[in-house]
């Protein structure tokens, strides 16, 4: 039986809740309407003199943010709530009249400002409103007593309340939030026309993150039927499918034949469509590039080979850098305490003869120690090095004394992309890039494509560590092109052989087996710092790493220990399930306030990593902290819960709604720690991390310690991280090996 429906007009008086994230919210409103069912009696102003009775109730379930004091029209279904014992309704529908006339708008923008701010700002924009919904000009320096964070709360206002609100209505099946149809409109400003677009395609929803294709598919064939068979719904797959590719296993390209079978399995009705499709683009590649029997996206192609027309364009400049290599080699063995090998000496005066230098090796080789030597001998000129994390770019600054900071903050950003650019480059003579293994194309782009014509590029990495997280396998390719200089160091320091960290993680990197066999203990090194343990519960390991993380962390501190396993979550040790006992152990509940958003909870005291690059905080991917406050504010009228959270150079506050970005950070997966070091690092491996258990994973967990390193371990999880080799990456640049 059909719920019965009612409408009529409301006035929101008070927000009880609002979830940004679900859309769910809880109100209180007001009506004269004659058409509400069950309803108390109240007043618009029960101590005026002329006090209007009203009818009251209560709004609870998704709908757009509503504005305190704004009319709207409501569609709604009347239900009992037995828990609160009344009568309340859910949202069917919310919109609200746009104001036209200049008492309604005053009206409406008394809730946001003063009635003296309201007629200022009517003054300069007599149609204020229609203006923002149409995205018009406006310059609010005109308007007198209103600055730029007053008008951006006022343009968001307006928009929540006329545009996105229908556009909120269209797209509830797909659980679209706000947050996410904001990143549409920052694509397309004019919200009239962004709803005509996706009446239109449907599928340009697939541009937000979180949703697949095939959840936007469903809503699409709805919104649209026509589109079942047509051009758009072929090129969205397949965007799709290549860019999946791509961010989840690394590959700029596949066979054709594993996209013809993709498009078969997922869009069967198209597949005439698609043929056709795909024969155009052969003759006029717009959308894929085709190479013999592979395809991919062709602005991931022309990624990969502008990376390397650049760097080969640099290489081929003619540099005059006045540098006393003997003298430089000299300081920086001073600075250090040793000499170095003859192997180094000599790759360092290679690293001088050429424009573009590619330096590599294994950990223990002394890359950094070479890294020292050549910013001596350069000194004279401006140097600028980089790396990916900050923790990466704070390695840097330890090993060499030169300033390093992340390629984002290096390169600048602002809403419209990267300060430094092709058009802008960066002023410095040297460039030097560090960790380069975990720079994805995209990135590694924007960081040649600003270098100056003349400079001189030294690039680093390790290249038996992880891959990037992302499309490409950058680093890797452009040591294997032989297309310039590269500086590959064999030998272990003698200062580090004496490591079992070092000597074991090599040898694991090669596929060799340190130990003899499994026991239930055992301890390399002649400084005793690689620690086996082997166990088959894998319940008895997750204890055994909780121990020992509770002992180094009382000794050395949070700061200097961490946990170390392949996967995130949905495994009993995963970085999410160990950090949630953790912090337990830690900082007991009911001990100090904490938040939750979504399956996660956070409390004062909790240690904690940023997860993406915040350019509006300044705070970056892979930066950690610490919470200092949990507190309710109120933020544009409204009470908000407020993260405050002390990282090394700063403390910045987060409302709830962005926490999306944050997780504990006790226990980390191993490509998140790519470039960190700490002082004690145990390590977690069981045969539930499958699939993402070889050598090279292993490999780059063990070298994140600076001191000690404990590796609990299945057995033969260990024996698969030596048998399997890293899933190797297609892209495009390796197809050119043999072509330079």
């Amino acid at each position: 039986m059909t719920e019965k429906t009612f409408k009529f007009e409301i006035v929101p008086q008070q927000e009880r809740f609002y979830n940004e994230n679900s859309n769910w919210g809880v109100y209180t409103f007001t009506t004269t309407s004659d058409d509400i069912p069950y309803f108390y009696d109240c007043y618009d102003d029960p101590f005026g003199d002329n006090p209007r009775q009203l009818k009251g109730s209560t709004l609870a379930g998704k709908m757009q943010r509503l504005t305190i004091g704004v009319e709207y029209n409501a569609e709604v279904t009347c239900s009992f709530n037995s828990k609160y014992n009344s009568y309340q309704y859910t949202p069917i529908s919310i919109t609200a009249n746009v104001p036209k006339t200049e008492e309604q708008q005053i009206a409406y923008l008394k809730t946001q400002v003063t009635e003296l701010q309201a007629k200022n700002i009517l003054v300069v924009y007599p149609n204020v409103i229609d203006d923002v919904i149409h995205n018009r000009e406006i310059d609010f320096t005109k308007i007198k007593g209103i600055g730029e964070k007053s008008w951006n709360r006022i343009k968001d206002n307006i928009l929540n309340n006329y545009v996105i609100s229908d556009i909120l209505i269209m797209l509830q099946p797909l659980g679209v939030t706000y947050a996410m149809i904001s990143k549409l409109i920052s694509n397309e400003p004019n919200p009239q026309l962004l709803k005509e677009k996706l009446l239109d395609n449907p599928y340009i929803m697939t541009e937000i993150h979180g949703l697949g294709f095939k959840r936007v598919d469903d809503l699409a064939l709805k919104l649209n039927p026509n589109i079942r068979i047509s051009t758009k719904r072929v090129v969205a797959f397949i965007k799709y499918y290549l860019e999946c590719a791509g961010n989840n296993d690394g590959h700029s390209y596949v066979l054709e034949s594993v996209l013809d079978n993709a498009v078969r399995d997922n869009i069967n009705d198209c597949y005439e469509m698609y043929e056709n499709f795909k024969s155009t683009q052969k003759q006029h590649e717009i959308f894929l590039h085709f190479e013999e029997n592979k395809v991919g996206l062709l602005r991931q192609y022309k990624t990969e080979i502008s990376i390397l027309n650049i760097l080969k364009n640099l290489n081929e400049q003619e540099t005059d850098y006045k540098i006393n290599i003997e003298k430089g080699i000299s300081e920086a063995e001073r600075e250090q305490g040793f000499y170095y090998t003859d192997e180094q000496k000599q790759e360092i005066y290679k690293a001088c003869n050429s424009p573009v230098v590619l330096i590599t090796g294994r950990a223990g080789t002394g890359k950094s120690s070479i890294l020292r030597g050549l910013t001596k001998i350069y000194k004279s000129y401006s140097i600028s090095a980089c790396a990916l994390s900050a923790k990466a770019a704070i390695r840097i600054t330890e090993a060499t004394g030169l300033f390093a900071s992340t390629i984002h903050r290096l390169l600048g950003f602002n809403k419209t992309g990267f300060v430094y650019n092709s058009d802008n480059r960066l002023p410095s003579d040297i460039i030097v890039l560090d960790e380069a293994s975990m720079v994805n194309s995209s990135l590694f782009y924007s960081l040649v494509s600003a270098i100056k014509e003349g400079a001189k590029v030294i690039i680093v990495g390790d290249d038996g560590q992880l891959p990037p997280i992302g499309c490409g396998n950058i680093f890797h390719d452009l040591l294997n092109c032989n297309a310039f200089t590269c500086c590959k160091l064999t030998k272990i320091l003698r200062q580090a052989q004496k490591s079992g960290i070092i000597s074991d993680s090599v040898k694991i990197r090669n596929g060799e087996n340190p130990l003899p066999e499994p026991k239930l203990k055992v301890v390399t090194g002649e400084l005793q710092d690689m620690t086996y343990m082997f166990r088959e519960s894998r319940e008895g390991m997750r204890e055994l790493a909780i121990k020992l993380y509770t002992m180094a962390a009382k000794k050395d501190g949070y700061d200097a220990t961490i946990i170390l396993t392949p996967c995130k979550k949905d495994r009993i040790n995963s970085s999410f399930e160990i950090n949630s006992i953790l912090q337990d152990m830690i900082i007991p509940p009911d001990t100090a306030p904490e938040i939750r958003y979504g399956n996660k909870i956070f409390r004062v005291g909790s240690k904690v990593i940023q997860r993406t690059n915040d350019y509006d905080r300044n705070v970056f991917n892979g930066e950690m902290g610490y919470i200092t406050k949990i507190e309710q504010t109120i933020k544009d009228g409204k009470k908000q819960n407020v993260v405050t959270i002390k990282f090394a150079d700063k403390e910045i506050d987060f409302l709830q709604n962005d926490l999306s970005s944050i997780e504990l950070a006790y226990c980390l997966t191993c490509h998140l720690t790519q470039g960190s070091g700490f002082k004690n690092v145990i390590v977690l491996i069981d045969n539930t991390h499958y699939k993402l258990l070889d050598r090279c994973m292993l490999y780059t967990a063990i070298t994140r310690a600076k001191t000690k390193c404990a590796l609990i371990a299945e057995p033969s999880a260990f024996q698969r991280c030596l048998k399997m080799q890293a899933s190797q990456r297609n892209t495009w640049l390796s197809l050119l090996y043999n072509n330079i």
